[in-house]
């Protein structure tokens, strides 16, 4: 558990790191180890030939791995290609995703388009949905896929069950599958608007997550007495902040609207509107960490860093929001009380040190 939630942790980082080089700002790649032999790494346009021993993480705008993965393989882009072999699983995300080489776990895999290779084999199970689905390889386990065209070449066969979900299927596919075949269609608009939205539904959790763990660890990573601070001004008193924020959320939108209208004070209006606006980009950061560092200190009894803390504190909330109801006030108090702890840390920061 140790080791993946640390893989998952590094994956998210990368992922931030690497979002600036997929839109092109910038030539350089970048590819770091552990001590245990996991690399990670990130880039425009990313080659790995070296073989790794342990688990690779790697998010870019091209990412082809010709090296061997002793462990699992985790990359998001835009075009990633597998050619060395995987020993564990595959997760990946992108636009377009082929594997070529053999995998000894499982395959899960997200994107556009999504192949499978004649030469490829894998062990374990897949778990694919995408725009368009090709599999010309063996698969020893069973499947799931999900598409809007599944395409297959002679060389597939997927000797477990398949469970598929597509528009478009070869005739023949039976014949391939050495298992039970199970496959639906959508066909009523009803259920295509049902299954769009939980997808929407799931995929805004995720994303909603990532954002938040990037934002954060980010954030602590940079300026960690900053987030340490408004943590402790939280602990002390959470419910004078809760009213501070709460006064700052309603009154600095007046203030900055009467500023407007008056002569000199546009620019003064247009600088709180943009702090405000920041201000309430980061607020539940400080709440996250609190929240986890007690969680975790509560649980196992032991301290940690303060990324695990704020990993903790995350995750928690982002499962605390999806409840109904329940979950809008809870987001709306982590708000307001992460609001009040900034406004109290600028306030003593601003008081005269004489």
């Amino acid at each position: 558990m140790k080791k993946k939630l640390i893989s998952s942790l590094i994956f998210l980082i990368i992922l931030f790191a690497a979002l600036p080089y997929s839109a092109g700002a910038a030539n350089e790649n970048l590819l770091k180890y552990t001590s245990s032999g996991n690399a990670f790494g990130g880039g425009e346009n990313l080659q790995i030939d070296q073989n790794i021993q342990g688990d690779l993480v790697l998010a870019g705008s091209r990412l082809e791995i010709n090296g061997n993965t002793g462990d699992d393989f985790r990359g998001a882009g835009g075009e990633i290609i597998v050619n060395g072999n995987v020993s564990g699983n595959i997760i990946a995300a992108g636009g377009s995703i082929r594997v070529n080489g053999n995998v000894g776990g499982d395959v899960e895999a997200f994107g556009g388009q999504i192949f499978l290779s004649r030469d490829s084999v894998v062990e374990g199970d897949i778990l694919l949905g995408g725009g368009e689905v090709t599999l010309d390889g063996t698969v020893n386990g069973n499947g799931k896929v999900s598409t809007g065209t599944l395409k297959t070449g002679d060389g597939f066969k997927l000797k477990g069950n398949l469970s598929l979900q597509a528009d478009n299927y070869p005739s023949n596919l039976k014949d391939k599958v050495g298992g039970n075949l199970n496959i639906s269609q959508v066909n009523v608009k009803e259920e295509q608007y049902e299954s769009i939205s939980e997808g929407f539904s799931i995929f805004s959790f995720i994303f909603g997550l990532l954002a938040s763990l990037v934002l954060g660890l980010i954030l602590i990573y940079l300026f960690p007495n900053f987030v340490s601070g408004l943590a402790e001004i939280l602990k002390d008193s959470p419910l004078k902040t809760g009213i501070l924020g709460f006064l700052a959320l309603i009154f600095l939108p007046v203030i900055s609207v009467i500023l407007l209208f008056t002569f000199f004070g546009w620019s003064l209006s247009v600088l709180i509107i943009l702090l405000l606006i920041l201000a309430l980009l980061i607020a539940t950061v400080p709440v996250k960490l609190l929240a986890g560092k007690v969680i975790y200190n509560k649980i196992l009894k032991k301290d940690a860093g303060k990324m695990v803390y704020y990993l903790v504190g995350a995750v928690i909330f982002a499962i605390a929001y999806e409840i109904p109801l329940l979950g809008g006030l809870i987001r709306f108090i982590a708000l307001v009380i992460g609001l009040g702890a900034i406004v109290a840390w600028l306030a003593i920061r601003a008081r005269p040190t004489s």
